[in-house]
């Protein structure tokens, strides 16, 4: 009877033994998931900085635009023609700074960001098509600005995640051919800035113990018809059919 009594003790240490260490995993768990937000002016919990690297997969076409071309015609009369103009751009490298500020961290492994991934490219401007004008020079500026959605590895400093995606939108600013090889005032009018809609999405996930990202950014404008060549001809099949875009495919890491 002893031996009996004995054994039920010692079942019973165990088993109490056993709850105990479940509520403190239990207890920890529930920590992590819902552990407290910092405030969103503690830049230091919330802004996350990388630098991006791109090779050769940045391309950029301009939207299609116009210049004036001027023809005399016989007797000295000045006629003045619209000349169709487009430039597109190929960098072979393009390294950038990618600032994010998480301003509303809703759970560990899940925020919403701000970011703004500025990126200087090195490549050349040339016209985009054989029935265009196109500006000439080296070199593009880009400054998207995007509203993004980061869920898992990466998403906020607490986050336990060995992978994670991202999805954002918004706009950007476009620049290229920062340096003109032409001396034709033209080359101005045929280079100008502009602004579109852009699309962002990329996998985190850690190389050792770094944080890094592969992240594909798509830009585009509005369908436009192009009607006449860069003499302002009416071309011959009727039109060509265009629209700004970017594409670029880049690595971020993340310090």
């Amino acid at each position: 009877m002893v031996r009996f009594y004995t054994v039920i003790l010692v079942l019973i240490s165990f088993y109490g033994y056993g709850q105990v260490y479940d509520n403190v995993d239990e207890i920890e768990n529930s920590t992590n998931l819902s552990q407290k937000s910092s405030s969103i002016l503690d830049w230091k919990s919330r802004l996350h900085t990388g630098l991006s690297s791109s090779f050769f997969v940045d391309f950029i076409t301009s939207p299609l635009s116009y210049i004036d071309i001027v023809y005399t015609d016989p007797g000295n009369i000045k006629r003045i023609e619209k000349g169709a103009v487009q430039t597109t751009y190929t960098s072979f490298y393009t390294i950038g700074f990618v600032p994010r500020y998480n301003v509303y961290e809703i759970k560990n492994n899940l925020a919403l960001a701000v970011s703004a991934p500025i990126a200087i490219g090195f490549g050349n401007a040339i016209p985009a098509s054989e029935s265009v004008n196109g500006g000439s020079g080296f070199g593009n500026f880009q400054l998207p600005i995007f509203l993004n959605i980061f869920y898992g590895a990466e998403s906020t400093y607490n986050a336990q995640d060995q992978i994670g995606f991202n999805l954002g939108y918004g706009i950007e600013f476009n620049k290229i051919g920062l340096l003109g090889f032409s001396s034709s005032p033209q080359n101005e009018n045929m280079n100008k800035s502009w602004v579109m809609p852009a699309f962002t999405a990329g996998a985190q996930f850690y190389r050792g113990l770094s944080p890094m990202e592969v992240n594909v950014k798509f830009g585009y404008g509005g369908i436009e018809n192009q009607r006449v060549d860069q003499y302002g001809n009416p071309l011959l099949n009727g039109k060509r059919i265009t629209r700004a875009s970017s594409i670029k495919l880049s690595i971020i890491y993340y310090f």
